[in-house]
């Protein structure tokens, strides 16, 4: 699946997240916006895929988890 599709399936289920996130681009935008939606910085865990990629997990204020490939 593609980020695109992966976009439109979340906007699907939660519009009101989906919109907050199809704006952010990059690592540096993710953590400027999570704060303002409620995620400390102390829940967020960054983890190593490989010399290059991690996934980024951010921890939603309702229980569920939003979930960032970077590289």
């Amino acid at each position: 699946m593609t980020y695109p599709e992966q976009l439109a399936a979340l906007v699907s289920r939660n519009s009101a997240l989906g919109e907050q996130v199809a704006s952010l681009r990059n690592l540096e935008a993710i953590l400027k916006w999570a704060p303002g939606a409620g995620i400390p910085f102390a829940g967020i865990d960054l983890v190593q895929q490989d010399e290059y990629s991690y996934d980024l997990y951010l921890p939603l204020p309702d229980s569920r988890w939003l979930v960032f490939g970077v590289s």
